[in-house]
């Protein structure tokens, strides 16, 4: 249960605060100008004969200045109000859509943690917190959560408060520092309202690392208590959670996670090392299995390994291992339902998808195979409501450079949604047109009668796609139906006939 504490009396009385400040900020310039001009007008005056000037006393042309400056005060008020204050108003009524919008989450971003231990190892520990924080929000589902890739991208970076607002659309963003000292962590971290500028929450710990999670906790207890009220938080329930109490095990883990997340041969195989050092360390703690797990994932897909038998073996192992420790895991769940897709279990992929989305309803990956799930499953309408919800958290993936990831999965979805006109104006968005949006959009022109062959993207995939296997190639695209699937290889063959 959400129990807001933002009653439509307290919004009037912020909004009527914040027209006030703005209204004392202008009458205090006014003044300080006025006194200015008084000052000056008297050494003017003393030094210039007044009468031969304006025909009038000194005393009388002081008295007209203290006159006009007092009758104008009023003026000046009247006119910053709305200049600014009008403005003001608006973005606050904005605001107060936001609060009152169901269907709207407020975003966070969490950037990365300035790092004041000088050791290497030390920024593993860093970003690893930073990271663990940015899940720990990102299982909230009051919230939207920017992705890991979006929030470290701000690393060194001088971003304002009104970027931050303006272009990113962020309404609170969360930043601050770690030293790690022998046993001890000291953490120091701020959250700052978009819409104000101000720092609306702030705190510093300094305890032994062993307490890492209950700190994390705290932080993210305070911080969606400042940013939306008091409200009951299922997913802080630790107890649950805690994935080891060894501190050797969690450090490797955090190394391991920030290896897998360079997409590089070599650094994917020191990920493994690393996970498997940490499982060595605390062989009942969940999270490294799962990382692994998803670590030699990547490496099939990037082409790193063979999928071999002794391969497939191991990564399932892990896999398995990390849901039997905890079956709540987001990414066990969700790594588990891409492997179901893969065999076409569709009602499966929908159960281990939908656990990882319950766990985490805000990581860009799980929205991935969620909708996945959900567009396979007949509720293609709810799987492109997510598709868009994670191209708004996490515009560029991890390891691409543009949208079209989001961008293709969101054609392929309106593709079965039969919704040609959207597919078009979509397809228009795409940089790279990938071998999957090429064909079913070669089945659109073909059924609307559309010409095609002088296209450029159609020239540009027909030259690409000459020496591809289409029986192999659509078996990839998951389809839901086999008499889909036929089609589209039949497509494809009398095309290259």
């Amino acid at each position: 249960m959400v129990g807001y504490l933002y009653p439509s009396g307290i919004l009037q009385f912020s909004m009527i605060k914040k027209i006030f400040l703005k209204l004392w900020k202008a009458a205090t310039a006014y003044v300080v100008a006025s006194i200015a001009l008084i000052q000056l007008a008297s050494v003017v005056l003393a030094n210039v004969s007044s009468e031969a000037s304006f025909g009038y006393s000194s005393e009388t042309v002081m008295q007209f200045i203290f006159i006009t400056v007092l009758a104008l005060f009023p003026v000046v008020l009247i006119v910053s109000y709305f200049v600014k204050g009008t403005s003001l108003v608006q973005n606050i009524e904005d605001s107060q859509q936001k609060t009152f919008d169901p269907t709207y989450r407020q975003k966070l971003a969490v950037i990365p943690f300035e790092n004041l231990n000088e050791d290497k190892e030390g920024a593993f520990l860093v970003d690893g917190v930073v990271e663990d924080l940015i899940t720990e929000f990102s299982m909230i589902k009051e919230i939207e959560v920017a992705s890991r890739k979006t929030c470290f991208s701000f690393r060194n970076k001088d971003y304002t408060t009104e970027e931050f607002k303006n272009e990113w659309d962020f309404d609170f963003v969360v930043s601050g520092s770690i030293r790690a000292v022998q046993e001890r962590i000291r953490i120091s971290v701020e959250l700052s309202e978009m819409e104000s500028g101000n720092v609306i929450w702030s705190n510093k710990y300094d305890e032994v690392q062993k307490d890492i999670f209950e700190i994390q906790d705290e932080i993210v207890t305070k911080i969606i208590n400042s940013m939306i009220g008091k409200i009951e938080l299922s997913s802080l329930q630790r107890a649950n959670r805690k994935p080891t109490g060894n501190m050797t095990s969690y450090e490797l883990t955090l190394k391991g996670r920030a290896l897998n997340q360079k997409f590089e041969k070599e650094a994917n195989a020191e990920a493994i090392k690393a996970l498997d050092a940490a499982i060595e360390a605390d062989e009942n703690n969940p999270l490294p299995y799962s990382w692994k797990a998803c670590t030699m994932g990547q490496a099939l897909a990037l082409g790193f390994q063979e999928q071999t038998d002794e391969f497939m073996g191991t990564f399932l192992e892990a896999l398995n291992k990390g849901i039997e420790l905890n079956d709540n895991d987001w990414n066990a769940n969700r790594i588990m339902g891409e492997v179901h897709l893969t065999m076409h279990d569709f009602n499966q992929t929908k159960v281990f998808a939908t656990k990882a989305f319950n766990a985490n309803p805000n990581n860009s990956a799980v929205l991935s195979i969620y909708a996945d799930s959900l567009i396979r499953t007949e509720e293609i309408d709810k799987g492109i409501e997510i598709i868009e919800k994670a191209m708004r958290l996490d515009p560029k993936p991890l390891g691409d450079l543009n949208s079209d990831r989001w961008l293709n999965a969101l054609f392929f979805a309106n593709y079965l949604n039969n919704d040609y006109q959207r597919c078009k104006d979509i397809l228009n968005e795409i940089e790279e047109i990938n071998i999957k949006t090429w064909l079913t959009n070669l089945d659109i022109a073909k059924k609307q009668e559309d010409e095609f062959k002088d296209e450029p993207w159609f020239k540009k995939g027909f030259e690409e796609n000459k020496s591809v296997d289409w029986t192999m190639e659509v078996d990839r695209f998951h389809l839901p139906s086999e008499e889909d699937k036929n089609h589209l290889i039949n497509l494809a063959s009398s095309v290259y006939a």
